[in-house]
Protein backbone atom coordinates (compact mmCIF):
# COMPACT_ATOMS: atom_id res chain seq x y z
CA UNK A 1 0.00 0.00 0.00
CA UNK A 2 0.74 3.92 -0.83
CA UNK A 3 0.83 6.41 1.68
CA UNK A 4 -1.45 9.20 0.46
CA UNK A 5 -1.59 12.34 1.76
CA UNK A 6 -4.44 15.00 1.48
CA UNK A 7 -3.06 18.03 2.36
CA UNK A 8 -4.13 21.10 4.56
CA UNK A 9 -1.55 23.33 3.40
CA UNK A 10 1.25 24.05 0.67
CA UNK A 11 4.05 22.60 3.06
CA UNK A 12 5.24 20.15 0.52
CA UNK A 13 9.34 19.60 2.06
CA UNK A 14 7.64 18.46 5.09
CA UNK A 15 6.10 14.75 3.75
CA UNK A 16 8.75 13.95 1.63
CA UNK A 17 10.67 12.14 4.05
CA UNK A 18 7.06 9.82 4.27
CA UNK A 19 5.68 9.77 0.90
CA UNK A 20 5.38 11.68 -2.16
CA UNK A 21 1.63 10.90 -3.31
CA UNK A 22 -0.88 13.86 -2.10
CA UNK A 23 -4.71 14.95 -3.12
CA UNK A 24 -5.42 18.67 -3.53
CA UNK A 25 -8.12 20.52 -4.85
CA UNK A 26 -8.55 22.93 -7.77
CA UNK A 27 -9.75 26.80 -6.69
CA UNK A 28 -13.62 27.19 -7.59
CA UNK A 29 -13.95 23.53 -8.55
CA UNK A 30 -13.35 21.46 -5.41
CA UNK A 31 -14.26 21.00 -1.51
CA UNK A 32 -13.19 18.57 1.49
CA UNK A 33 -9.44 19.43 -0.09
CA UNK A 34 -6.98 21.97 0.63
CA UNK A 35 -6.92 24.18 -2.58
CA UNK A 36 -4.53 25.35 -5.14
CA UNK A 37 -4.49 27.28 -8.31
CA UNK A 38 -3.55 25.29 -11.59
CA UNK A 39 -0.67 27.60 -12.13
CA UNK A 40 0.37 26.45 -8.45
CA UNK A 41 -0.07 23.39 -9.42
CA UNK A 42 1.95 23.46 -12.70
CA UNK A 43 4.90 24.67 -10.39
CA UNK A 44 4.50 22.02 -7.80
CA UNK A 45 5.14 19.31 -11.05
CA UNK A 46 7.98 21.24 -12.22
CA UNK A 47 9.49 21.39 -8.40
CA UNK A 48 9.13 17.38 -7.36
CA UNK A 49 8.88 14.31 -8.15
CA UNK A 50 5.61 13.68 -6.76
CA UNK A 51 2.47 11.47 -7.25
CA UNK A 52 -0.37 14.23 -7.87
CA UNK A 53 -4.08 13.28 -7.28
CA UNK A 54 -6.50 16.23 -8.25
CA UNK A 55 -10.02 16.56 -6.92
CA UNK A 56 -12.64 17.91 -9.17
CA UNK A 57 -15.54 16.59 -6.20
CA UNK A 58 -17.64 19.57 -6.32
CA UNK A 59 -21.07 19.18 -7.55
CA UNK A 60 -21.35 21.49 -10.82
CA UNK A 61 -24.05 23.55 -12.20
CA UNK A 62 -24.50 24.66 -15.71
CA UNK A 63 -22.73 27.79 -15.14
CA UNK A 64 -19.51 25.65 -13.99
CA UNK A 65 -18.96 23.56 -16.73
CA UNK A 66 -16.78 25.97 -18.92
CA UNK A 67 -14.61 26.19 -16.44
CA UNK A 68 -13.96 22.58 -15.24
CA UNK A 69 -13.87 21.39 -19.12
CA UNK A 70 -10.53 24.22 -19.18
CA UNK A 71 -9.00 22.89 -16.52
CA UNK A 72 -9.69 19.18 -17.17
CA UNK A 73 -7.90 19.85 -20.49
CA UNK A 74 -4.92 22.11 -18.92
CA UNK A 75 -4.48 18.80 -16.17
CA UNK A 76 -4.62 16.38 -19.41
CA UNK A 77 -1.12 18.31 -20.42
CA UNK A 78 0.12 17.40 -16.75
CA UNK A 79 2.13 14.64 -15.54
CA UNK A 80 -1.09 14.04 -12.53
CA UNK A 81 -1.44 10.55 -11.24
CA UNK A 82 -5.59 10.83 -11.46
CA UNK A 83 -8.53 13.12 -11.07
CA UNK A 84 -10.94 12.19 -8.43
CA UNK A 85 -15.01 13.20 -9.15
CA UNK A 86 -17.98 13.51 -7.82
CA UNK A 87 -19.98 14.96 -10.30
CA UNK A 88 -20.40 12.97 -13.49
CA UNK A 89 -19.47 16.04 -15.90
CA UNK A 90 -16.02 15.08 -15.03
CA UNK A 91 -16.46 11.57 -16.31
CA UNK A 92 -18.35 12.86 -19.25
CA UNK A 93 -15.56 15.71 -20.58
CA UNK A 94 -12.81 13.46 -20.17
CA UNK A 95 -14.53 10.67 -22.43
CA UNK A 96 -16.28 13.30 -24.84
CA UNK A 97 -12.53 14.67 -25.40
CA UNK A 98 -10.61 11.40 -25.44
CA UNK A 99 -8.27 12.07 -22.62
CA UNK A 100 -5.77 9.87 -21.25
CA UNK A 101 -6.33 10.62 -17.53
CA UNK A 102 -6.91 8.65 -14.74
CA UNK A 103 -10.19 9.06 -12.87
CA UNK A 104 -10.87 8.00 -9.63
CA UNK A 105 -14.72 7.43 -8.70
CA UNK A 106 -15.22 9.67 -5.80
CA UNK A 107 -19.01 10.15 -4.46
CA UNK A 108 -18.36 9.59 -1.01
CA UNK A 109 -20.79 7.44 0.77
CA UNK A 110 -21.84 5.79 -2.94
CA UNK A 111 -18.79 3.64 -3.17
CA UNK A 112 -20.00 0.96 -1.09
CA UNK A 113 -20.02 -1.97 -3.54
CA UNK A 114 -18.31 -3.76 -6.20
CA UNK A 115 -20.74 -3.86 -8.80
CA UNK A 116 -20.93 -0.26 -8.96
CA UNK A 117 -17.07 -0.17 -8.91
CA UNK A 118 -17.12 -2.78 -11.86
CA UNK A 119 -19.86 -0.47 -13.50
CA UNK A 120 -16.94 2.31 -13.39
CA UNK A 121 -14.09 0.02 -14.51
CA UNK A 122 -16.09 -0.39 -17.47
CA UNK A 123 -16.58 3.04 -18.31
CA UNK A 124 -12.70 3.37 -17.76
CA UNK A 125 -12.29 4.35 -13.98
CA UNK A 126 -8.73 3.44 -12.98
CA UNK A 127 -9.52 4.31 -9.07
CA UNK A 128 -12.71 3.86 -6.41
CA UNK A 129 -12.07 6.08 -3.42
CA UNK A 130 -14.17 3.52 -0.88
CA UNK A 131 -16.53 5.48 1.79
CA UNK A 132 -15.57 5.53 5.07
CA UNK A 133 -18.83 3.84 6.21
CA UNK A 134 -18.26 -0.05 5.70
CA UNK A 135 -16.53 -2.56 7.39
CA UNK A 136 -12.88 -4.01 6.77
CA UNK A 137 -14.57 -7.07 5.91
CA UNK A 138 -16.56 -5.22 3.03
CA UNK A 139 -13.71 -3.62 1.66
CA UNK A 140 -12.25 -7.06 1.68
CA UNK A 141 -15.11 -8.61 -0.32
CA UNK A 142 -15.37 -5.42 -2.71
CA UNK A 143 -11.51 -5.99 -3.33
CA UNK A 144 -11.99 -9.84 -4.26
CA UNK A 145 -14.27 -9.27 -7.24
CA UNK A 146 -13.09 -6.04 -8.95
CA UNK A 147 -9.89 -4.95 -10.77
CA UNK A 148 -10.87 -1.55 -9.86
CA UNK A 149 -7.39 0.16 -7.75
CA UNK A 150 -9.28 0.95 -4.47
CA UNK A 151 -8.14 3.74 -1.96
CA UNK A 152 -9.73 4.50 1.38
CA UNK A 153 -9.32 6.26 4.39
CA UNK A 154 -7.17 5.32 7.41
CA UNK A 155 -6.83 8.61 9.58
CA UNK A 156 -7.92 11.48 10.17
CA UNK A 157 -11.63 13.33 10.28
CA UNK A 158 -14.19 11.25 8.45
CA UNK A 159 -16.44 13.38 6.51
CA UNK A 160 -20.14 12.82 8.13
CA UNK A 161 -21.84 15.38 5.92
CA UNK A 162 -22.01 17.74 3.41
CA UNK A 163 -24.69 20.45 2.03
CA UNK A 164 -24.56 22.41 -0.85
CA UNK A 165 -26.50 24.92 1.43
CA UNK A 166 -24.63 27.57 3.69
CA UNK A 167 -25.93 26.59 7.22
CA UNK A 168 -23.64 28.11 9.19
CA UNK A 169 -24.44 31.34 7.74
CA UNK A 170 -28.20 31.06 7.98
CA UNK A 171 -27.87 29.63 11.72
CA UNK A 172 -26.53 32.65 12.79
CA UNK A 173 -28.76 35.18 10.48
CA UNK A 174 -31.90 32.88 11.70
CA UNK A 175 -30.62 33.60 16.00
CA UNK A 176 -29.18 37.21 14.66
CA UNK A 177 -25.72 36.69 15.95
CA UNK A 178 -22.16 37.05 14.29
CA UNK A 179 -20.19 34.29 12.61
CA UNK A 180 -16.83 34.78 14.43
CA UNK A 181 -14.87 31.45 13.34
CA UNK A 182 -14.35 29.05 10.62
CA UNK A 183 -14.93 26.33 12.40
CA UNK A 184 -17.31 25.43 14.97
CA UNK A 185 -18.01 22.54 17.14
CA UNK A 186 -21.55 21.23 17.49
CA UNK A 187 -22.79 18.40 19.84
CA UNK A 188 -25.94 15.65 20.35
CA UNK A 189 -27.75 14.79 23.04
CA UNK A 190 -25.18 11.97 23.56
CA UNK A 191 -22.73 15.11 23.23
CA UNK A 192 -20.68 13.25 20.94
CA UNK A 193 -19.21 16.18 18.83
CA UNK A 194 -18.97 17.23 15.37
CA UNK A 195 -16.73 19.71 13.71
CA UNK A 196 -19.10 22.03 11.41
CA UNK A 197 -17.50 24.34 8.42
CA UNK A 198 -18.59 26.34 5.67
CA UNK A 199 -17.01 27.34 2.53
CA UNK A 200 -18.74 28.98 -0.71
CA UNK A 201 -19.38 25.55 -1.57
CA UNK A 202 -21.21 24.61 0.74
CA UNK A 203 -20.79 23.31 4.83
CA UNK A 204 -19.14 19.87 5.97
CA UNK A 205 -19.77 18.26 8.84
CA UNK A 206 -17.01 16.32 10.45
CA UNK A 207 -16.12 13.94 13.35
CA UNK A 208 -14.26 15.34 16.27
CA UNK A 209 -12.48 12.12 17.11
CA UNK A 210 -9.55 11.34 14.91
CA UNK A 211 -10.12 7.75 12.78
CA UNK A 212 -6.92 5.49 13.89
CA UNK A 213 -7.14 3.02 11.10
CA UNK A 214 -3.81 1.16 11.97
CA UNK A 215 -5.30 -1.98 12.79
CA UNK A 216 -7.66 -2.16 9.67
CA UNK A 217 -4.55 -0.55 7.50
CA UNK A 218 -2.44 -3.99 8.13
CA UNK A 219 -5.76 -5.65 7.39
CA UNK A 220 -5.69 -4.76 4.25
CA UNK A 221 -2.76 -3.60 3.49
CA UNK A 222 -2.23 -6.15 0.33
CA UNK A 223 -5.72 -5.18 -1.72
CA UNK A 224 -5.56 -0.85 -1.13
CA UNK A 225 -3.39 0.93 -3.39
CA UNK A 226 -3.46 3.87 -1.39
CA UNK A 227 -4.22 4.84 2.10
CA UNK A 228 -5.14 8.32 2.57
CA UNK A 229 -4.08 10.09 6.16
CA UNK A 230 -6.55 13.34 5.67
CA UNK A 231 -5.07 16.86 7.44
CA UNK A 232 -7.84 18.19 7.69
CA UNK A 233 -8.86 20.40 10.83
CA UNK A 234 -5.06 18.64 12.37
CA UNK A 235 -2.60 20.25 13.91
CA UNK A 236 0.34 19.93 11.24
CA UNK A 237 3.73 18.84 13.62
CA UNK A 238 0.98 16.19 15.15
CA UNK A 239 0.00 15.00 11.51
CA UNK A 240 3.71 15.05 10.66
CA UNK A 241 4.01 12.71 13.79
CA UNK A 242 1.57 10.25 12.89
CA UNK A 243 2.33 10.65 8.90
CA UNK A 244 5.83 9.03 10.45
CA UNK A 245 4.11 6.29 11.98
CA UNK A 246 2.55 5.03 9.49
CA UNK A 247 5.22 4.96 7.45
CA UNK A 248 7.35 3.12 9.87
CA UNK A 249 4.61 0.27 9.70
CA UNK A 250 4.40 0.54 6.28
CA UNK A 251 7.94 -0.08 6.07
CA UNK A 252 7.88 -2.60 8.78
CA UNK A 253 10.25 -1.43 11.38
CA UNK A 254 8.02 -1.45 13.67
CA UNK A 255 4.64 -3.70 14.49
CA UNK A 256 0.74 -3.45 14.50
CA UNK A 257 0.41 -3.00 18.16
CA UNK A 258 3.06 -0.68 18.17
CA UNK A 259 2.20 1.78 15.87
CA UNK A 260 -1.40 1.76 16.97
CA UNK A 261 0.31 2.65 20.73
CA UNK A 262 2.01 5.48 18.80
CA UNK A 263 -1.16 6.99 17.08
CA UNK A 264 -2.97 6.27 20.52
CA UNK A 265 -0.70 8.55 22.20
CA UNK A 266 -0.38 11.24 19.47
CA UNK A 267 -4.29 11.87 19.73
CA UNK A 268 -5.83 10.04 22.40
CA UNK A 269 -8.34 7.95 19.79
CA UNK A 270 -7.89 4.38 19.07
CA UNK A 271 -11.42 4.51 17.39
CA UNK A 272 -11.42 2.17 14.09
CA UNK A 273 -14.64 3.61 13.38
CA UNK A 274 -16.80 1.83 10.91
CA UNK A 275 -14.06 -0.63 10.23
CA UNK A 276 -15.07 -2.58 12.24
CA UNK A 277 -18.88 -1.73 13.13
CA UNK A 278 -21.90 -2.62 10.27
CA UNK A 279 -24.01 -0.30 9.07
CA UNK A 280 -26.89 -1.95 7.11
CA UNK A 281 -28.97 -4.50 9.19
CA UNK A 282 -31.83 -6.31 8.10
CA UNK A 283 -35.15 -5.55 8.98
CA UNK A 284 -36.62 -8.85 11.50
CA UNK A 285 -39.84 -9.81 9.69
CA UNK A 286 -42.84 -9.29 12.31
CA UNK A 287 -44.11 -12.51 13.29
CA UNK A 288 -48.03 -12.32 13.82
CA UNK A 289 -49.03 -13.64 17.20
CA UNK A 290 -51.92 -16.86 17.59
Amino acid sequence: MKLLVSLNNKKIEDYLNYTNSFIIGIKDLSINNYLFSLEEVKDLLNKYDINLFISLNANYFNSDLKLLENTILELSKLNIKGILFYDLAVLEIVKRNNLNIPLCWNQEHMVNNYNTCNYYYSKGCTYAYLTSDITKEEMMEISKNTKIKLITMFFGHPLVSFSKRELVTNYFLFNKKKKEKEVYTIKNKDSEGYFITESDKGTRILTTEYLNGVKPFCYLHDVIEYGVLDEQLIDHELFIKVLKVFKDLNDNQIDMEEANKKVFDLTGSDNTMFFDIKTIYKVKKDEKKN
